[in-house]
């Protein structure tokens, strides 16, 4: 495939290109304007600031902790067992984790209106045990039953089989699990904007309150840079020792077989069911919500969207939905065109990949920043540019589609390709013929995954959003923040409409 090869060669400066601009450059330039040691140092003993860092860290990992005895015991279920509705429920308990997490707060908010604290570690648990399920599941499916039943015959307790012979086994995926977990937990933004408020702040929502309403940007850059190295830290230690030590290639995989263990099925059903009930109460409320006006069933909530009623706090339904999506479809052709670049750059994949993962480790909302600090003004005064949004977007889920789609073409054998050329096919059939046809999964999961990246992204939106460019959270944000039941039921109206359509799009996905 040399004339294509060529070609890819030539078009691998587009994604570096891409993020040097829109990623790099903004991070970089308001790093070296405003961050100095001075600035830093008055950050670390503030004392205001140092109890906003306190409640960051013992939320992370209070919320870490609780999603990982609820995930646990389900990812168990789920990997171990085969039962009425399992399959399915693999699906379901990840729902929560594809919904904007500003969907899943205003659902906690419905349930716990009066208790911030609670009402965020719901929301981290609901929107994280996905993570845990589809970590720490894979692992534990390959773990011989045999190797349970011989500790369980030799005399051995469960719990004693646990520490013994399972946990080996899983430790790696729960501790990379566990980082992600934390990580999520630790720069989370929507969920402590909806419920948190202003008592309860994280670095996060810190930095844009430094930045956005009191104007200091010093305070915030120095917070983000100490954030980044908080997240660098994290990312390595879910990074290290990627293997476990002990050898699979010879185990005897029975996924998702009953086994003859002496726990009685009922434990199984409420391992799974119980945290599944936890995980999609949030949603459910939601569409409740919507259909709930002073403690009567009224379809109010979803007449008032398009009706004008909303236009009292500037948003306009129709203008927000048409917005999200057409930002998604852009995020999601640029994203997944420069995933297809890097895919095919075989020589240079891991280098460019690399680099495309540096967004994993900057939070959306210190990439607002940096865009607004950097293109205010000319000849780069974009910050007001409505075309920036859906760029943004693609930033941050390029990682995402780098990580679906490299994989795939990885995967493509090269025999397929020697025998088309055998044939007598160019390059560029072999690649529609052959490459495309192969790919077509992975591409449409792409395009479905960094979609819903686009109309769920939150952090970086806030800093970027202007009238008449409001994105679906950012409307329902608004809806929320303002008193009166009629814009209350508006936004989990506007919410249950998000959870329906992103739902239908990852079901046909």
């Amino acid at each position: 495939m040399n004339g294509f090869t060529q070609i890819i060669r030539r078009l691998q400066v587009l994604p570096l290109l891409f993020l040097g601009v829109f990623f790099l450059w903004p991070v970089a330039s308001m790093l070296a304007r405003y961050v100095r040691l001075s600035t830093l140092s008055d950050v670390i003993t503030d004392h205001s600031l140092r109890g906003v860092w306190w409640f960051t860290l013992w939320q992370a990992a209070l919320s870490t902790l609780l999603t990982l005895l609820v995930g646990l015991p389900i990812t168990w279920a789920l990997s171990r067992h085969k039962f009425l509705f399992s399959h399915f429920m693999t699906g379901l308990v990840t729902v929560p984790f594809l919904m904007p997490a500003v969907v899943i707060a205003s659902g906690v908010r419905a349930i716990l209106p009066n208790s911030p604290v609670l009402g965020i570690l719901w929301a981290h648990l609901a929107f994280n045990v996905a993570v845990v399920v589809r970590l720490v599941g894979p692992r534990w499916a390959l773990l011989d039953p045999a190797m349970e039943h011989t500790s369980a015959d030799l005399g051995a307790s469960p719990l004693r089989t646990f520490i013994y012979v399972v946990w080996p086994h899983i430790r790696t995926a729960v501790r990379n699990a566990s980082s992600m977990v934390f990580l999520f937990c630790f720069s989370s933004f929507a969920v402590i904007a909806i419920l948190g408020g202003i008592s309860r702040r994280t670095i996060e929502s810190e930095i844009f309150i430094q930045a956005v309403r009191l104007g200091n940007v010093k305070t915030a850059t120095a917070l983000a840079a100490l954030q980044a190295l908080v997240v660098m830290c994290i990312l390595f230690f879910g990074s290290r020792h990627t293997s476990d030590t002990t050898d699979i290639s010879s185990i005897n995989v029975r996924l998702n077989q009953f086994s003859s263990s002496s726990l009685p099925k009922i434990v199984v059903y409420l391992a799974a069911y119980i945290p599944l009930i936890v995980v999609i109460t949030p949603l459910l409320a939601v569409i409740a919500r919507s259909f709930i006006l002073n403690n009567r069933f009224s379809f109010s909530g979803y007449a008032w969207l398009f009706d004008g009623s909303t236009s009292q706090v500037g948003i306009n339904t129709s203008t927000t939905l048409s917005t999200s999506l057409v930002f998604a479809v852009i995020c999601a052709f640029i994203a997944t065109s420069l995933a297809l670049i890097i895919g095919f750059s075989r020589s240079t994949q891991w280098a460019i990949s690399t680099v495309t993962g540096l967004p994993l480790v900057v939070s959306a909302v210190t990439l607002g920043l940096g865009i607004i600090v950097t293109f205010q003004n000319s000849p780069f005064a974009w910050r007001s540019e409505k075309w920036l949004i859906p760029v943004i977007h693609a930033v941050i889920s390029l990682p995402l589609a780098v990580r679906i789609l490299s994989p795939a073409i990885s995967a493509i054998p090269h025999d397929l390709h020697d025998a088309s050329a055998s044939l007598g096919a160019d390059t560029w059939r072999t690649l529609w013929r052959i490459d495309f046809p192969l790919l077509q999964p992975a591409i449409l999961r792409s395009l479905g995954l960094c979609a819903a990246v686009s109309i769920g992204e939150f952090g970086a939106t806030s800093f970027l959003t202007r009238s008449g460019a409001e994105t679906i959270p950012m409307a329902i944000s608004q809806l929320l923040g303002h008193p009166g039941d009629v814009l209350s039921q508006a936004a989990y109206a506007l919410a249950t409409l998000c959870i329906v359509g992103l739902s239908i799009l990852f079901s046909v996905l």
